[in-house]
């Protein structure tokens, strides 16, 4: 009975054994690829670091560090545009692709949009958005409105 025993038990052990060896090898194909990886990695080389970059470099084990480093930066003076002015600015932005007459309405088109008499658009400029509105449109020229200035165009 204790050899029956033991035998089933060596059989039980070797199916287990074997069943978790057979996922653990991989193909010729696979080990070629990871191996040709594994080239590619060692096959980089090191390139040593800057002294002059150590000085920015954040100690790890330091919370307080945060690895800013302070620089004094000359801050640009904005110049104050009348609306006048920025609108003249704007308006080298602004550049509809056509115009078209629907039920006795012109419509300006800006690629894939059109805009009538009253649409608002924005216009980006140094950074900063601008809102213009078209306030007359005809065959030849339009004009648009930021603030209190306002500004015919031509179609080009």
């Amino acid at each position: 009975m204790k050899r029956i025993s033991r035998n089933i038990s060596v059989v039980c052990f070797l199916a287990l054994f074997s069943g978790s060896l057979h996922g653990q090898i991989l193909s010729i194909e696979s080990r070629q690829e990871k191996l040709d990886t594994m080239k590619a990695l060692l096959g980089k080389t090191v390139v040593p670091v800057e002294a002059d970059a150590l000085g920015y470099a954040v100690n790890p084990f330091n919370s307080e560090q945060t690895g800013l480093v302070e620089e004094e930066v000359e801050a640009e003076v904005a110049v104050d545009l009348s609306d006048k002015d920025l609108l003249q600015a704007l308006s080298q932005y602004i550049n509809p692709t056509g115009i078209f007459l629907f039920g006795g309405e012109f419509y300006l088109i800006f690629k894939e949009r059109k805009m009538n008499v009253g649409t608002r658009f924005n216009v980006l400029y140094k950074g900063n958005q601008y809102a213009v509105t078209v306030t007359e449109i005809n065959s030849s020229s339009y004009s648009v409105r930021y603030g209190e200035a306002e500004l015919q165009l031509k179609l080009k």
